[in-house]
């Protein structure tokens, strides 16, 4: 048996959500809980320290490292928090030289080389979909045995980086435990999403499926594959219904890229939920071209369904057709509106500086959100991910900044051709001042601060930061 810390790298909020850190999400990291879920079923002493949800900083960080007394440290990161797991490693090394460091995640399976060549900290890297691999690992290791039979593994060798062969994804997702919840310092109480993704708590987010089918060019779909998988209706009850009555659970967020790709199963889970009584109220995303279906929509509400969030990226379909975004504009229209009808809240996600934006598809982008029935917006800057398509060909079609810290997708780290940082940023605040600044979102809001009074402080900080966000120097221009 070994002893396991597994951590989230001090990742702040105010460098995740700027002006709006206040009402940032402190959720957990759910792959680092499945990780302590299989390493501790299979008889280790397992701690997790996610300092970017505990907000800790890298001093408190190793101090907790220090009283676990670990035998192996793995580290997890996206790409603009990877420096910050470096230098927490780096930490962790300088007191305990001879330990195994281990580093996951999205940035590391993009790029596995490269991150081993530029931190060398890291001794062995897990790329993929890390339940059985992490497994294996360790018990080469805790056995004194090089991992060079284990999928899904590189590490050094003779001065070069090796990658061993891929791991094949996991396709019977009901086979894994579920997360361990039970291993995080005061969960859930220290835990909530951002300000506007709940509606009650304590709230939490589980994924209940993995795998994304479609091509969008600035996804990374490296760690979890485009083969879609599934928990079954019935593994996901019994998720809900452990979180409910271990941790009094009364919101669950559905993070799956697509929670809506099969119609049928969707029904049966709200079926469940409904038949279980549970009282929760739940959201999710979904793609635009898979809702069609009104009945499934009022089930969906019944059971507890508030909100369904929509890629929706822009109005022009020239702009969509070259992201390999696989929807027509027509598509949204008809999504947004079934789910208005059906009394479910949509939320609508925007993504400005892809190949081929003008000002002018930026101002067509703001006019259409404003005419569906659209009750949130998110607008974010395009950020070419390490592993996404659009990192590959950003340099055809304007620049790039390669600085991982800064991408963020709040950053300007591309800028298409025909365009500057300064206009992206200028319509960007145009585009949340229009939305927002307006009679029936003001109204929205005043409704749903009256049914959760207890969220009144955090209002206002929201709107203070939203106020600093969208009345910035570059709003002049």
């Amino acid at each position: 048996m070994a002893a396991i810390l597994l951590a989230n790298a001090p990742y702040s909020l105010n460098e995740r959500y700027g002006k709006l850190a206040s009402v940032g999400s402190t959720l957990p990291h759910l792959g680092l809980l499945m990780l302590g879920s299989v390493l501790r079923k299979s008889g280790h002493r397992v701690r997790i320290i996610d300092s970017t949800a505990q907000i800790l900083d890298n001093k408190e960080t190793l101090e907790e490292i220090k009283k676990f007394q670990p035998d192996i440290v793995g580290f997890t990161a996206v790409t603009p928090s990877i420096f910050k797991a470096f230098k927490m490693a780096s930490m962790v090394k300088d007191l305990y030289p001879s330990i195994p460091i281990l580093i996951g995640g999205p940035h590391f399976t993009a790029i596995p080389e490269k991150t081993l060549k530029d931190y060398p900290v890291f001794n062995y890297g897990v790329v993929g979909e890390g339940e059985v691999t992490i497994i294996e690992l360790v018990d080469a290791l805790t056995s004194n045995r090089k991992p060079s039979n284990v999928p899904g593994v590189a590490f050094r060798e003779n001065g070069r980086v090796r990658i061993n062969p891929p791991r094949p994804p996991i396709m019977n997702l009901d086979s894994l435990p579920f997360p361990a919840w039970e291993l995080l310092d005061d969960f859930p109480s220290k835990y909530h999403p951002a300000l506007f993704k709940y509606k009650r708590l304590p709230s939490t987010h589980i994924i209940s499926s993995r795998g994304c089918p479609h091509k969008c060019i600035f996804c990374d779909t490296s760690v979890f594959s485009r083969r879609v998988r599934f928990h079954s209706p019935e593994y996901v009850l019994e998720m809900v219904d452990f979180l409910v009555k271990h941790f009094k659970i009364k919101e669950v967020i559905f993070e799956d890229d697509q929670f809506l790709v099969k119609q049928e199963r969707v029904a049966e889970i709200c079926e469940g939920l409904l038949k279980a009584k549970f009282d929760i109220a739940w959201s999710c995303s979904g793609r635009v071209n898979s809702v069609n279906d009104l009945a499934l929509l009022k089930l969906m509400k019944r059971s507890g369904c508030w909100q369904i969030n929509y890629g929706i990226e822009s109005a022009s379909q020239k702009i969509l057709d070259f992201a390999k975004k696989a929807i027509t504009i027509e598509q949204v229209e008809k999504a947004v509106s079934l789910t208005h009808k059906a009394g479910i809240l949509a939320k609508g996600y925007f993504i400005f500086g892809l190949p081929f934006e003008t000002e002018e598809t930026m101002k067509n982008s703001i006019r259409f959100a404003k005419q569906i029935p659209l009750a949130d917006v998110s607008v974010f800057m395009l950020t070419p991910f390490p592993g996404s398509r659009m990192y590959d060909i950003a340099e055809q079609y304007g620049t790039i900044e390669n600085d991982f810290d800064k991408m963020n997708v709040l950053n300007v780290v591309f800028v298409p051709k025909g365009l500057s940082k300064e206009k992206l940023l200028y319509f960007q605040q145009r585009f949340m001042k229009e939305f927002y600044l307006r009679p029936r979102i003001i109204g929205n809001y005043i409704k749903r601060l009256a049914s959760n009074p207890l969220n009144f402080i955090r209002m206002l900080k929201a709107f203070y930061g939203f106020l600093q966000s969208i009345f910035g120097k570059t709003a002049a221009l």
